[in-house]
């Protein structure tokens, strides 16, 4: 029995110690998985920063792509609105958005030509005898005929000095009093310039667009001697002169069933100032304002209490204004549908600008047959076709998801906010399509405008608000008066005669 307990207590002891040795062992291994769990939760917190990492770095290539993209196809006069004066010395070559015709160049069959007229009697003229007929006796009694006739235009520079004397006497034999004529009423010093010189100074500064500097040098050139204060002092007066005419035509532009509104910079007083205008073919308006927007526009006295069609581009301030109906530049948007074709790859871009054209041309073909508007039925297909590419267009670019994290306004991109104006202003684009007296283009306002790049260019910039103000109200004169079929040099001279009035409107 004893042996038997020995035994019996020998194996409870081995389980003992077994029991003791497997308890350590799960210690271990519960020790180790605690450690593999924290281990796994490490990894964790670390594979989800690295995705964030990851999500901000596809972000940043993404817009490290689109950086590389509008650096590579950048914006430029050929594919937005933005002007050619602002590309400055890296204009990229000039891409028309004309379609070639396949016609050849030059006057088409059937084109009557416009080559140089003689539209007067001649002033002056020459007869060329044959050469046996100098000195022959019977030179009288020869019958000659003319073989042939040939014109030449010939400018001839002139100045006068023109002396005015005055006469008179002690005792009129008639009246027996001392009598004494008169100085012309515009002979006002003893020393002045005529109104052909103050004339040719203001047409050279603003017809020329030339310096003051290099008017007086060319004034000299042709024995007028004058004073660089004097030319200016001239402006000034023609200003004062034609101040009444120009009022006129603010108000007659503001009447207009259709005007041109465009603006562009100006350098004035050291300062940026904007040249604002508003002309049709006949009239042309011009202020110099401080302001680029509506309050520029306010001041400028036209739009607000016009009652027509406004052409323009698509700058908001214009849209502003409810007193008249907007009709937009469609080769603004060309040019911006050019872009969205070329660089974003966008199908819809390409048709819809083929629409537009196709508008544009149909519209001279029917006008050239004498009809006065497009077939409803025709119109109503060119109508659906709009709203359908545009609806493309919309579901191609959706509005991207807000990013997490992100505050302000959502970006909807380039493509998607060139849509929403084709939707939201359709009425205004298509205009032209209904309303033929509507052009397709804003190209009056743009090349009236045109002149403040060459002024800047040839002769810089202002130095002062009140020198820009005399010139923009001369040039608002004098090409209106062009316009009119009035030579500006011949309107300007008018004026320092008093005869501002007459030479514009006529005598009323």
């Amino acid at each position: 029995m004893e042996e038997m307990f020995n035994q019996l207590l020998k194996q409870l002891k081995e389980l003992t110690e077994q029991l003791q040795y497997q308890s350590t062992q799960l210690q271990r291994q519960s020790t180790q998985l605690q450690r593999q769990s924290a281990q796994l939760q490490q990894q964790n917190e670390q594979l989800a920063k690295l995705q964030e990492i990851i999500a901000a770095k596809d972000a940043q290539i993404a817009a490290l792509t689109a950086r590389i993209e509008e650096l590579t196809h950048k914006k430029n006069s050929g594919n937005s609105s933005k002007p050619p004066s602002s590309e400055r010395l890296n204009k990229p070559a000039p891409k028309s958005l004309r379609v070639k015709s396949g016609k050849t160049a030059g006057g088409q069959p059937g084109h009557k030509g416009s080559g140089m007229k003689i539209d007067r009697e001649p002033d002056k003229v020459i007869e060329h005898l044959p050469m046996q007929c100098e000195g022959c006796p019977h030179a009288g009694a020869c019958k000659l005929r003319c073989c042939g006739t040939r014109y030449e235009y010939e400018a001839i520079v002139e100045t006068r000095l023109i002396a005015h004397k005055v006469f008179g006497c002690k005792a009129c034999a008639l009246s027996g009093k001392a009598v004494q004529g008169t100085f012309p009423r515009h002979i006002t010093g003893a020393k002045q310039y005529g109104p052909g010189v103050a004339g040719l100074a203001v047409s050279l500064l603003t017809v020329g667009y030339m310096s003051v500097d290099r008017v007086q040098r060319l004034l000299k050139s042709l024995r007028i001697p004058i004073s660089s204060g004097t030319i200016q002092d001239m402006l000034t007066k023609a200003s004062e002169l034609v101040e009444a005419p120009v009022e006129r035509i603010r108000q007659t532009v503001a009447q207009l069933p259709v005007a041109h509104y465009d603006e562009t910079g100006w350098r004035v007083a050291g300062k940026l100032h904007w040249l604002h205008c508003a002309c049709d073919a006949q009239w042309r308006y011009y202020t110099v304002q401080e302001k680029r927007g509506q309050e520029g526009i306010t001041n400028m006295d036209v739009l607000p209490n016009a009652s027509g069609v406004a052409v323009h581009d698509f700058w908001k301030p214009y849209q502003k204004y409810d007193n008249v109906d907007h009709a937009m530049c469609c080769v603004h948007l060309e040019r911006e549908l050019v872009y969205a074709h070329e660089t974003g790859n966008q199908a819809w871009a390409g048709q819809l600008r083929e629409l537009l054209q196709t508008l544009c041309h149909r519209r001279k073909v029917l006008q050239s047959e004498g009809k006065e508007a497009f077939p409803e039925l025709e119109l109503a297909v060119y109508l659906e076709s709009y709203d359908k590419l545009v609806d493309e267009g919309l579901a191609a670019n959706p509005i991207p998801e807000r990013a997490p994290g992100k505050r302000g306004r959502n970006a909807k991109g380039k493509f998607r906010c060139l849509l929403e104006r084709f939707r939201e202003f359709k009425n205004d684009i298509l205009r032209f399509a209904k309303d033929w007296r509507i052009p397709y283009t804003n190209n009056t306002a743009e090349q009236a405008i045109r002149c403040a790049r060459v002024k800047e260019k040839v002769s810089g910039c202002f130095r002062t608000k009140s020198g820009a103000d005399d010139f923009a109200r001369v040039l608002s004169f004098s090409s209106s008066a062009a316009l009119h079929g009035v030579s500006s040099f011949d309107a300007i001279v008018a004026a320092f005669r008093g005869e501002a009035d007459g030479a514009l409107f006529g005598v009323d």
